[in-house]
C-alpha cells in the first residue's frame, strides 16, 4: 500500500498515526486549504492593533502560542520565535504597517510553514479584523480554520471588554 500523498489532499486524510508511528506521511511542500475569515469588533482600530502586538497579552486570547519573543521588536524581516503545543517555531515578521495590517511567518521543524495575514479595517466605530492563513505540511494540522475562528472569537471577547472597563 503505498502511503505517499501527492498533489492536493484533503487535511482529513492528513498522517494517521497509531503508537506514534505514522502510517500516513505528509509531503510538506504540499500547500493546505488558505483560510480567510473576518469578525466585527466593537472597538477602535487603534485598541485592537494594541492589543495584537501586545505580546505579554496573547495568552489571554491566543493561549495556544507560548514564549513570543521579538528580538528586534514589531520589524519587518524582523526574528520571531514561539512555542505551539509544544513546539519550538522560528520565523519572521512580514508585515508590520501600524494600525493597517501585521503578518507573520513560521517554520515548522518537520517541514512546512505558516503564513499569517491581519487587516485592521474602520467599520462604523468599531474594526473589521480579517485574518488570512496558510499553511503547508504539519502546520495545517494545528492551525485549523476551527482553530482560527476560535482566536478571533476570544480576542473580540478581549478587546471588548478591556474597551467597557
Amino acid at each position: 500500500m503505498d502511503t505517499h500523498l501527492t498533489g492536493d489532499y484533503d487535511i482529513r486524510r492528513l498522517p494517521i498515526v497509531f503508537d506514534d508511528v505514522v502510517v500516513r506521511q505528509v509531503n510538506p511542500e504540499v500547500m493546505l486549504p488558505h483560510h480567510k475569515e473576518s469578525i466585527s469588533i466593537n472597538a477602535p482600530v487603534k485598541s485592537v492593533f494594541a492589543v495584537m502586538t501586545d505580546l505579554d497579552r496573547w495568552a489571554d486570547w491566543w493561549p495556544q502560542i507560548q514564549n513570543v519573543r521579538l528580538p528586534d521588536g514589531w520589524t519587518v524581516n524582523g526574528p520571531m520565535s514561539c512555542r505551539v503545543m509544544g513546539v519550538d517555531l522560528d520565523g519572521a515578521v512580514t508585515i508590520y504597517d501600524p494600525d493597517k495590517e501585521l503578518g507573520f511567518e513560521t517554520n515548522m521543524p518537520v517541514g512546512g510553514r505558516v503564513l499569517q495575514h491581519f487587516t485592521f479595517t474602520p467599520e462604523n466605530e468599531g474594526t473589521r479584523l480579517t485574518a488570512e492563513m496558510d499553511a503547508s505540511g504539519v502546520g495545517g494540522m494545528m492551525f485549523t480554520r476551527k482553530r482560527l475562528l476560535k482566536e478571533l472569537d476570544r480576542l473580540k471577547t478581549n478587546v471588548e471588554s478591556a474597551e467597557t472597563e
